[in-house]
């Protein structure tokens, strides 16, 4: 990955690879589309067996005609791209009962497909349903399989998206990845430049921080706070004002809770995890933030510069743990896609913590996470006894420190040497040293494997720490890091409705239409970089 490169944005980087055109153009996706999502076996058949409205894939012939796929959205580019017909009987398990009473229900699938446009147009549901009534509404009608005349009210299309549960939205995403995986449109190895074919891809975890629908009444909130009286007070534990909770309006829970958003959690978030551990600066930075936290695993693709949101991995308070989300989003993820060679993931010192490096490690992959610093790392003393700094270099004996000498992928190590450095050093010289001799071609030796000299799980990796390999490797989060911003513009950096349920509907769907518009946008640039140079 050389700087000139680097430089270009993305679009650009995707444009100069030799096979995105051969990847991603219409022309080369032609034979695999429609691209069908792929549902569990064994689905039963929906138990109703007429509807209102039908959805049927309308073809991709539109994506050919130049004029035509100008004027189209990424959403609509989508809608030609992928056949959702497989949906209708696995959303009908979630959504209807068997029962001959009431009247024709509509399609599930286009229920879905309208809360679909609802996040993407960042829109409510009576906004939506007007829209699908009305004369501008044609073209979606066309694309949801609605009739003029024949369209869900807002109460309908709401009924059904909180009828369904947050992990049916996350499913299906999956099984859009699954179908992408089929049609060789992600990769199934690492695509960092130098890697070789057999290793892994490359995974982003990172926690996105979501504002609750309800506004804090107080920051020291507790799942006590929802308890009934007598309860304890843990903002006048901190010695902060509170409440008595004496008066009838506390009587069942605190007046000072959210109750329709009773899993919100405050936070304040300085961006500084590596130092998380370390005494507070006393300098005021970062924000405060009441809700949630979204902890997405994103598949990195640096061929076109893109990633990929293989899981959303749940909706949580924001002042959740990684030590206790990681492992059992990490464990879920390798068994939720099995086909996936996990080669590196790369996060935040959040994930510092042997309780997330040993999942990364015991799946034979590197961990690319940022150290988490510790107070004793600083002090040299400590570093001399223990043969370590605080980047996790190892030191030789007498404290010089030693150089990385590559890392051995079958063993799983790698091995440090101090090349005897110590001669180039005159004011501290150490003639009595035993790795100075012939026997010794490189002098001391360590290797680091899952741990450093000492048993130390917390700074061991298997790339150098802050080196040029590190860095380059380490850099590539911002690929993933599109993600925040692409779900703010869908309106979901403040969640748009109360309660961790809603918001993880919102946030899977998000991700969902957030891999749609890739796919779209990878689709748009290559077929028209394409048409670029036939007419060129």
């Amino acid at each position: 990955m050389n700087d000139r490169r680097s430089d270009l944005t993305a679009s650009k980087k995707r444009a100069a690879h030799p096979d995105f055109v051969k990847t991603f153009s219409l022309a080369a996706i032609r034979d695999q589309l429609p691209l069908r999502v792929v549902v569990p076996e064994g689905t039963s058949p929906s138990p109703k067996r007429h509807y209102r409205s039908e959805y049927r894939y309308l073809g991709y012939e539109d994506l050919a005609q130049p004029y035509i796929l100008a004027t189209l959205t990424l959403f609509e580019i989508a809608c030609r791209l992928v056949d959702l017909t497989p949906l209708r009987d696995y959303l009908a398990q979630f959504y209807y009962v068997v029962s001959a009473k009431g009247q024709v229900p509509f399609d599930p699938v286009s229920l879905f497909l309208c809360a679909c446009l609802r996040r993407e147009l960042r829109c409510g549901w009576r906004r939506l349903a007007k829209l699908l009534a009305g004369e501008h509404g044609a073209g979606w009608r066309r694309l949801f399989g609605f009739r003029e005349g024949v369209t869900p009210s807002a109460s309908g299309m709401r009924f059904f998206f909180h009828s369904i549960g947050p992990d049916v939205f996350e499913e299906i995403n999956c099984q859009l990845i699954d179908r992408l995986h089929l049609a060789g449109l992600i990769p199934d190895r690492s695509t960092f430049p130098g890697d070789p074919p057999d290793r892994g891809v490359s995974l982003s975890h990172d926690l996105m921080l979501h504002e609750a629908h309800s506004n804090m009444r107080c920051a020291y909130l507790t799942d006590t706070c929802y308890q009934p009286v007598p309860r304890p007070c843990p903002a006048k534990e901190a010695k902060k004002e509170g409440c008595d909770c004496s008066t009838d309006d506390c009587a069942k829970t605190c007046r000072r809770t959210t109750p329709l958003d009773p899993e919100a959690r405050y936070i304040h978030y300085e961006g500084r995890n590596k130092q998380g551990d370390l005494p507070a600066s006393g300098t005021a930075r970062g924000r405060d933030l009441y809700g949630y936290a979204s902890a997405p695993d994103r598949l990195l693709d640096d061929r076109f510069a893109c990633a990929w949101t293989l899981r959303t991995g749940g909706l949580y308070p924001a002042n959740s743990d990684e030590r206790k989300l990681f492992p059992v989003s990490f464990a879920n993820l390798q068994a939720r896609f099995p086909w996936l060679k996990i080669g590196e993931v790369l996060a935040d010192a959040a994930l510092g913590y042997q309780d997330c490096l040993d999942p990364i490690w015991q799946a034979g992959a590197l961990r690319m996470v940022d150290i988490r610093a510790s107070k004793e790392d600083s002090d040299q003393d400590v570093q001399l006894r223990r043969h370590y700094d605080e980047n996790g270099h190892p030191l030789c004996t007498h404290g010089y420190k030693m150089r990385s000498n590559g890392h051995d992928y079958e063993r799983r190590r790698t091995k440090w040497c101090c090349e005897k450095t110590c001669r180039e050093n005159a004011e501290r010289p150490v003639p009595d040293c035993p790795y100075l001799d012939e026997k010794h071609q490189h002098g001391q030796v360590v290797n680091v494997g899952r741990t450093l000299p000492g048993g130390c799980v917390r700074l061991a990796r298997e790339v150098p720490y802050d080196s040029d390999a590190w860095k380059k490797r380490y850099g590539r989060r911002n690929l993933s890091e599109s993600r925040n911003g692409t779900l703010e513009g869908k309106g979901l950096k403040r969640l748009p409705s109360c309660g961790l349920s809603n918001g993880h509907r919102e946030v899977a769907l998000g991700d969902l239409l957030d891999n749609l518009r890739t796919l779209s946008r990878l689709v748009y640039e290559a077929t028209v970089l394409a048409r670029k140079r036939q007419d060129a």
